[in-house]
């Protein structure tokens, strides 16, 4: 694919080359010879690697060379198996010949709701189990409602494209590795009457299901305190209030307690118009939680 003369003097311009370069007659080795000192003043080649994902797909989708070629050297560092496409047709292509482990959108294709329409496509395959992908959408763009449609469609990370966003991308490949792509949610003791569940999506029915059976058999096993850590859940249907509610009457008649950790604003609103704000407390962290725990069991005594 050639680069516009737009994109030409975006690139020379990013590594301070507009003087030494004629855009008009650019040559490869000046794409190279800049590209490479983009990629210095990026800080990629000093990007603090500890894992390994040698064993892992990732297919980048993004209709910019210049970010292909960063996002490609980057994934070079963690030795992941790398695909590209420029469009979604190319990528709608390249998710029927393959399967991946990740994939990394760009949302603006240029547009976007080609953007869109490839997430929704993604997420069609995953529910009739032709990909197992974890969907990652990167974007310039900050903006509260696109970040929000994003998840309602089903998607698994969203990093704005901020002064870290490389780092961001690698770190969401190492969580995900460090645990089984089909986990609901993350289980913790935090003692021997206490466990904390971590949940990164709260918007399907199985989920809910397969929490509240972990809790109950907690609970019927002699840990009656539950702890939802709810800082990674970034869309909540308030019609799914209940499953609050069921948990808050299974810790209680247990002798036990219930107790959230940084819930969003839609969650707090739905608690409010549940009559729950207030009844089920709210933390910042487990620390504090355990502590609250501790005075209630101490002044039961």
């Amino acid at each position: 694919m050639e680069l516009t003369k737009v994109q030409i003097h975006k690139i020379m311009e990013l590594a301070d080359k507009t003087h030494e370069v004629d855009v008009e007659n650019v040559t490869e080795t000046d794409i190279t010879k800049a590209l490479v000192e983009i990629e210095r003043k990026l800080n990629f080649f000093d990007v603090d690697v500890s894992f390994n994902a040698a064993n892992k797909n990732i297919l980048i989708v993004d209709d910019l060379e210049l970010s292909l070629y960063q996002l490609n050297q980057l994934m070079k560092k963690i030795g992941i198996r790398t695909f590209v496409a420029r469009n979604v047709e190319e990528a709608n292509a390249e998710l029927m010949r393959h399967h991946f482990n990740f994939l990394l959108i760009d949302l603006f294709l240029p547009d976007c709701e080609d953007g869109f329409r490839l997430i929704q496509n993604a997420i069609e395959l995953k529910k009739t189990g032709k990909q197992n992908c974890k969907v990652i959408v990167i974007s310039g763009a900050d903006d509260k409602t696109l970040i929000d449609k994003c998840y309602k469609l089903g998607v698994d990370g969203y990093v704005t494209k901020s002064e870290n966003w490389h780092t961001d991308i690698l770190k969401f490949i190492k969580t995900t590795d460090e645990h089984k792509e089909n986990s609901m949610f993350n289980k913790e003791e935090v003692d021997s009457k206490t466990v904390s569940y971590t949940i990164r999506k709260f918007n399907d029915k199985k989920i809910f299901d397969a929490l509240t059976a972990d809790i109950n058999s907690s609970i019927l096993a002699g840990v009656p305190n539950v702890i939802l850590q709810l800082e990674k859940v970034m869309v909540f249907d308030q019609d799914n209030t209940y499953i609050f509610a069921e948990i808050y009457k299974a810790c209680q008649n247990a002798g036990g307690t219930f107790l959230l950790i940084n819930p969003s604003a839609k969650i707090k609103e739905a608690l409010a118009s549940a009559y729950l704000e207030g009844i089920i407390p709210v933390f910042h962290s487990v620390a504090e939680a355990r502590n609250y725990i501790t005075e209630l069991e101490n002044n039961q005594n």
